[in-house]
């Protein structure tokens, strides 16, 4: 190192250092205190880290420097099984060293590539339990999506020093969240709140286990369209089971609409405390299930998200949603299935809408018939009442896809003034340069699965701490 970057200020070094590749950074870092003292002074006490588990070099030198600040720990399993082997090894066990650790989640590669056929990923289930009943006394979020805690095995107790002092008061079984024996062990100090979890990986079993976390109150459960069979479960028994009921969130992801009379017939059902119905890239609208969920929790739905991003085709056919086999004649009028939506269900407070076109004055509607609303994200509207309707009378929703090659529409003042008539909040229509890169056309599948995470870890659109 010159002499010329050890007198540099910190802050234009912090600048030199966001322009350097990964090798060159850890080589200047390595050598000079000047350049270690520069990140840890601008990234030292960001509590979000996140690893990708094929990155080893990166993650043994952000684990090195930041463990001891790290708050939320998002690790994302997108290498091989040799890689996931050295992390669980080399990696993971150091975070034993975190002092207040609240949120551990992990994201499996079907997440990540958008890709429901990919299996599920193992993790050590000692290592893993272990971590968390370390910081059983402050840890509030744990998600595992896409991956499953494996058999326990007593190996994994040799990897080392820290595993083995925190696993020897526990007791590991085969439950697929977490050991029922350790949450006995641990309920009166336990500050866990929200767990999010595949559908296919909980049972009535398990889930009546947590029931002894005595500050649990949300459980997100994820639908995808992997072909395994939907447990049923006993909702009536197992709110029996906790002190506060438990409110449930479900989300549907990537799901074809051919499958959603299944997820209503198996999985919302109406002992279902449901408060949070979110649709996400599922690339059609389903009327039937909005119908339903607005008859059978009228007054627990707190909030809906129906989510996509711009259809990828330059084809006008593929506007509409779900074409009707026989037309209707012209008199023929379709009702807004999110305006009924919000007349039946009393206690909404956000209804989000991407990827699909929403007519002003049906806007006008949700805000008029739903008083409660705190939040309302539409970011397609359109105030031309002849702009679809050829498209609008093809479709079996009576709703029209955002396409690529689309352009916000211009929404004068006055048509948002009359909406804020109506909200107790000051409205204004979402930019689209501010969505998140999820919802923009042409996303990647690691940027909609990063959409996907914000939405889970957030229940009723807001983070817990």
């Amino acid at each position: 190192m010159t002499p010329e970057w050890g007198s540099m200020p910190l802050l234009p070094l912090r600048c030199v250092l966001d322009h350097l590749s990964m090798e060159d950074a850890l080589a200047a870092m390595s050598t000079c205190r000047h350049w270690r003292n520069t990140i840890l002074l601008y990234e030292g006490h960001k509590d979000t880290l996140k690893l990708r588990a094929k990155q080893m070099r990166k993650n043994l030198f952000l684990t090195r420097i930041f463990r001891r600040y790290t708050r939320k720990l998002h690790i994302y399993l997108d290498g091989n099984e040799d890689e996931l082997e050295k992390f669980m090894n080399l990696v993971l066990p150091q975070y034993f060293d975190t002092v207040k650790l609240r949120e551990l989640i992990f994201i499996g590669p079907s997440y990540l590539q958008q890709n429901h056929n990919v299996p599920f990923t193992k993790l050590k289930r000692i290592l893993t339990e272990s971590l968390i009943f370390k910081n059983i006394h402050c840890i509030e979020t744990f998600a595992l999506l896409g991956c499953e805690l494996d058999v326990a095995d007593n190996v994994e107790k040799d990897i080392h020093k820290h595993i083995e002092y925190y696993s020897r008061g526990l007791l590991f079984s085969h439950h697929s969240i977490i050991s029922a024996v350790n949450l006995e062990i641990h309920d009166f100090s336990s500050t866990l709140r929200h767990i999010i979890v595949d559908y296919s990986q909980i049972n009535t079993s398990s889930l009546r286990t947590l029931g002894v976390l005595r500050q649990l109150r949300y459980l997100t459960l994820n639908i995808t369209n992997k072909r395994i069979p939907w447990p049923q479960i006993d909702w009536g028994h197992v709110q029996s089971m906790y002190v506060e009921p438990l409110q449930v969130i479900i989300n549907i992801i990537a799901v074809p609409y051919r499958r959603f009379n299944d997820i209503m017939d198996n999985i919302l059902v109406e002992e279902l405390n449901l408060i949070s119905l979110k649709v996400m890239f599922c690339k059609s609208l389903y009327t039937p299930l909005l119908s339903h969920v607005s008859r059978l929790y009228q007054e627990s739905l707190r909030e809906v998200v129906w989510a996509d991003s711009p259809y990828e085709s330059n084809d006008p056919y593929h506007r509409i949603v779900r074409p009707m086999r026989q037309m209707q004649p012209d008199h023929f009028a379709h009702v807004n299935p999110f305006v009924l939506l919000c007349w039946q269900c009393t206690h909404l407070r956000r209804l989000a809408i991407h990827g699909y076109w929403m007519w002003h004055y049906d806007l006008l509607g949700f805000v008029r018939l739903r008083k409660t609303l705190t939040r309302l994200e539409i970011s397609a509207i359109y105030n031309k009442q002849g702009q679809f309707d050829n498209e609008l009378q093809m479709s079996e929703e009576g709703a029209v896809r955002v396409m690529v090659a689309d352009r916000p529409a211009k929404l004068d003042t006055v048509c948002i003034d009359e909406v804020n008539e109506y909200t107790e909040f000051n409205w204004q229509p979402i930019a689209w340069g501010s969505l998140h890169r999820g919802l923009r056309a042409r996303a990647s599948p690691a940027e909609r699965a990063d959409f996907l995470l914000s939405e889970a870890r957030q229940p009723l659109g807001v983070t817990l701490y």
